[in-house]
């Protein structure tokens, strides 16, 4: 049996913020980040995903096998 989904804070909200993501590299010695790539704001979906798996290649290589 399936457990109900727990209420988080942005339930109630009405639009969501998005996404921001940024690449770099970690100095481990250190911990500072030296950034590789600007950071991108992602908009959120217009609609939501029903599935999250992701769809078959189609690149030349891929797109000849059967069982893909």
């Amino acid at each position: 049996m399936l457990k109900p989904m727990r209420t988080t804070g942005s339930d109630d909200k009405t639009t969501h913020p998005g996404l921001t993501i940024s690449v770099y590299r970690l100095d481990p010695a250190t911990g500072q980040r030296t950034p590789l790539r600007p950071a991108r704001h992602v908009p959120p979906a217009d609609e939501p995903a029903f599935s999250l798996a992701f769809p078959p290649c189609e690149c030349p290589r891929c797109a000849g096998r059967v069982n893909r």
